[in-house]
């Protein structure tokens, strides 16, 4: 068999958790309110606070930080970003590069990003990795949006993972790839998993393949686990195997 590879969390796409630190980049900005009108109609300040977000997103966002932490402030701000992303994603990106606190600084980039790739995930890509989400990414931004570019384009995606200095952060781009690919052609994916280095990465990837396989061909991803050369994990992508087919076979019997 080909040298068991793994890919961190393949089994589904990287969830991005936002968390916003406390402090603000804009201490001594006001926090505005405003109050509804009784007719429903906007008041003046809400209409102000409508027009600043339009033409003023960074006033906006300094504004949205002086809030309490919490799930409105958290809103706020994502909602912003995603607006702002949708009319100058470089722009945003450039003011969430000024922010001080990294947690703060990834949250936001992460935001931005994930709105681009909603239409463009290539360009995604390129966008996070010109902000440096590669040298500055504890939630897994490059490998979701990998995943999402691949879904589109997996030839291209393939070909861009390869030519990445080689490394872990390739051959977690690389895993990212092989899990997309096990859904259309899992014995590619397969293959592509070989190429990994031998470690907990390649083996977490190999499950994620062998999950997709066995679900397609069951005679196959049999004869690929059999194969493994590393007996405990060996024993479980067995394992693996006789727990889907026993909940298949449970699931024809309810039916």
């Amino acid at each position: 068999m080909y040298p068991l590879m793994a890919a961190v969390g393949l089994s589904a796409a990287a969830v991005l958790v936002f968390v916003w630190a406390a402090g603000s980049p804009e201490r001594d900005t006001a926090k505005q309110t405003g109050t509804a009108h009784p007719s429903g109609e906007k008041t003046s300040s809400e209409q102000a606070n409508s027009l600043t977000r339009a033409t003023d997103p960074a006033r906006a966002l300094a504004q949205a930080f002086t809030l309490e932490t919490g799930s409105e402030r958290e809103s706020r701000i994502r909602d912003l970003l995603f607006g702002w992303a949708s009319r100058d994603a470089e722009a945003a990106l450039n003011w969430v590069s000024s922010l001080e606190d990294p947690a703060a600084r990834r949250s936001a980039r992460s935001t931005v990003c994930l709105a681009v790739a909603e239409k463009d995930p290539r360009r995604a890509v390129v966008l996070a990795l010109a902000h440096g989400a590669d040298e500055d990414d504890q939630g897994g931004l490059l490998e979701s949006l990998t995943m999402q570019w691949c879904e589109k384009e997996a030839e291209t995606v393939l070909d861009w993972a390869r030519e990445q200095p080689p490394g872990e952060w390739r051959d977690r781009l690389l895993a990212r790839v092989s899990f997309v690919l096990s859904k259309s052609d899992p014995a590619a994916a397969a293959h592509l998993v070989s190429s990994l280095e031998p470690g907990n990465l390649q083996d977490e990837a190999a499950m994620a393949v062998l999950h997709q396989w066995e679900l397609q061909d069951s005679s196959a991803a049999l004869r690929w686990a059999e194969a493994f050369c590393e007996p405990t994990l060996r024993e479980r992508a067995l394992a693996e195997i006789s727990n889907l087919r026993h909940l298949a076979t449970s699931l024809q019997e309810v039916q």
